[in-house]
């Protein structure tokens, strides 16, 4: 039987939601995987040997190359956030640091790399497109900030980074998810959701039915709040009691604050691994690093605009 994620690849189809399963995306990932190597070592050995690159040669092969373990990883990436599981989470952390090594090393790689140089500095740069012309200088400075210019044990600490950057952000992620899933408001008087819809009241009294109260109504209660943001939202916009309301707003800026999926320690070890990060590629900070690629000129002229906007949003 064909794994439905790889037929997708293969059609250039639409993800097959309806018909993949969890099981499907770790076969389908290193095959995809395993296909990328091939066809990226074909695209280095042609362009090491070719005196004339140009941009079908260059450009549009590594387009085509990166196209299906990109697709791929983004589909499990949107699962992730809107169909979580154990099943998939265990999956995805299967595979990740395997995407993440193979996407490295196409980032990393030093015959990419020149050819995109010598692509830069040939005298058909000139004839193409200004977009053309951006998407090249873009993909030399990808290949830059990916650590292409680092070398020995200073390559294998970024190359760990990004890894150990990857696994503490999907817990970050999961902290913040099992930590909206395990609140719960009862709420038992409805006088307390003054200015609620019957819709929402009839599908909080449905959450307090799944949550155990069998009796729960939509006219009688009881009514489970959630920081879910299908119940969060309505609660916050259409609720006449400020107390209620305050006391979901701070549960809802507090999650993930307290064990068992307190975010505190994984907070501060993204920042000392972006740091370093930064640091190894020259840069002073992670802020610094990250305008690398954006319009902002520089860190003061980011703090200086977010200090403008302070000083004009607060009362007079």
């Amino acid at each position: 039987m064909v794994n439905p994620l790889t037929r997708c690849l293969e059609d250039y189809a639409l993800p097959p939601y309806a018909t993949m399963c969890v099981e499907d995306i770790v076969p389908a990932v290193r095959t995809a995987i395993a296909e990328m190597e091939l066809d990226l070592t074909s695209v280095e050995d042609d362009v090491a040997a070719s005196e004339d690159l140009t941009w079908e040669s260059v450009m549009d092969r590594l387009e085509i190359i990166d196209d299906p373990l990109s697709r791929l990883w983004h589909i499990v990436v949107h699962l992730e956030s809107v169909a979580n599981s154990a099943a998939l989470r265990a999956a995805k952390a299967t595979v990740q640091t395997e995407v993440i090594r193979m996407e490295s090393r196409r980032a990393q790689s030093t015959l990419i790399f020149q050819a995109l140089e010598r692509l830069r500095g040939g005298p058909a740069f000139a004839t193409y497109s200004p977009e053309q012309q951006r998407l090249v200088e873009m993909e030399i400075q990808k290949a830059t900030l990916s650590g292409v210019g680092l070398i020995d044990n200073a390559k294998d600490r970024f190359n760990d980074i990004h890894v150990r950057l990857k696994d503490v952000r999907t817990q970050f992620a999961n902290n913040v998810l099992d930590a909206i899933q395990a609140y719960e408001l009862l709420v038992y008087d409805k006088s307390q959701l003054a200015g609620v819809s019957d819709s929402i009241l009839a599908s909080i009294a449905q959450n307090a039915v799944a949550a155990g109260h069998r009796d729960a109504t939509a006219a009688t209660g009881p009514w489970k709040l959630s920081l879910e943001t299908p119940v969060y939202l309505p609660i916050m916009r259409t609720c006449t009691n400020r107390t209620l309301r305050q006391e979901l707003y701070r549960a809802h800026m507090t999650k993930a604050s307290a064990s068992p999926h307190d975010n505190a320690p994984v907070m501060v070890e993204i920042l000392q691994l972006r740091r370093e990060r930064a640091r190894l590629l020259g840069f002073e900070s992670f802020a610094e690093l990250s305008l690398a690629d954006k319009m902002a000129p520089s860190v003061k002229a980011v703090e200086a605009m977010l200090q403008d906007l302070v000083e004009t949003c607060l009362p007079r």
